[in-house]
């Protein structure tokens, strides 16, 4: 499950921010809000990779590869567990054959009908011995619901699912910002009330990417490429090409055929711009973080995710430049 969650997730966060915040400043760019454009289109895609790997449950993907697996010792304290059903043995018993010679008649037919009943009684009630369906069915739905609420109530769910509604509702929007129409009292500042967590949360936000960084080289440092099972190379050969050949070209053939439609206007530069960029990504960086926080000491799963992240971002080097500028020169329109 880990591969295919290193080719669903990309890196849509940062890297694209930073190379639209770069390209805004020069033509065909450089016009006035086209910094913001980049960034809002550049959040909104970060935004829906966040949602679909923490709040529905794409992180499970990578706890799968670690979930303990029944071992062979499992296997077989299970099966001395089993027990054969008294009612079995008490049948077993009734019908072991008879060692003397001397049984009479009747007697025979006393033992037969007891037997009989003592059969068609077992069938009858053997649905009965079992635990009750309905006590099995709703201990899966209960689990089921509650594998829900476990991913739900995180703090980073929790907290983007607060923001989302602070910004959609004027009113909350309000009490952080300058809303128009929203008639709000301003703090002794002359600012909204909560304005001070907008300053505090800038803050933080610019020293992000330079501790993202920090803490993705530092456990890169102490990762080792060991461990890689044969054949493995074809698996990140066929990664590389999915994810930086294939996906760019998909990128750019996604923004002409939007373009046919209300969606994407011709004079949108930016937003096309921030697709094909978003295309042409690797995969997440915080794939590490996830994994090393499933993964047992020196499981081989780190090892083989850190080539696959290292080849790629090896080879972004060559393949970013060739798709901004087709990008830049035969998409964008001059």
């Amino acid at each position: 499950m880990g591969i295919i969650a290193n080719n669903m997730w990309s890196n849509n966060a940062d890297l694209v921010i930073g190379i639209t915040s770069t390209l805004s400043q020069t033509k065909p760019f450089g016009n006035v809000g086209d910094y913001e454009k980049g960034v809002s289109y550049s959040v909104i895609m970060g935004v829906f990779a966040f949602l679909t790997l923490y709040s529905m449950g794409g992180i499970q993907m990578m706890r799968r590869d670690f979930d303990k697996k029944p071992t062979q010792d499992d296997t077989e304290a299970g099966m001395k567990e089993k027990k054969e059903n008294p009612v079995d043995e008490l049948i077993e018993g009734d019908q072991e054959p008879q060692t003397s010679g001397n049984i009479l008649p009747e007697y025979e037919e006393k033992q037969l009908s007891r037997t009989t009943g003592t059969i068609a009684l077992a069938k009858s009630t053997s649905l009965d011995v079992n635990v009750p369906p309905q006590v099995e069915v709703t201990g899966r739905t209960k689990e089921k619901v509650m594998s829900i609420v476990r991913v739900v109530v995180t703090i980073p769910t929790m907290t983007l699912l607060s923001a989302l509604v602070i910004a959609v509702v004027p009113q909350l929007r309000a009490l952080f910002v300058p809303t128009t129409g929203v008639k709000m009292p301003n703090a002794p500042d002359g600012r909204p009330p909560l304005d001070f967590i907008i300053q505090f949360a800038s803050y933080g936000g610019q020293l992000s990417p330079v501790m993202g960084l920090a803490m993705l080289g530092a456990a890169l440092s102490r990762i080792t490429v060991r461990h890689l099972p044969k054949g493995f190379w074809m698996s990140i050969a066929a990664t590389c090409f999915l994810k930086l050949i294939v996906g760019p070209i998909l990128g750019i053939i996604w923004i002409q055929g939007l373009k046919h439609t209300p969606l994407i206007k011709d004079d949108q530069l930016m937003m096309q711009l921030v697709i094909a960029i978003t295309g042409a990504m690797p995969s997440a960086t915080s794939q590490v973080y996830i994994t090393t926080l499933y993964a047992p000491d020196d499981a081989p799963e780190v090892s083989q995710l850190s080539a696959m992240l290292l080849a790629q971002y090896a080879l972004i080097a060559l393949t970013l430049p060739i798709v901004t500028s087709y990008t830049l020169l035969k998409v964008l329109p001059q």
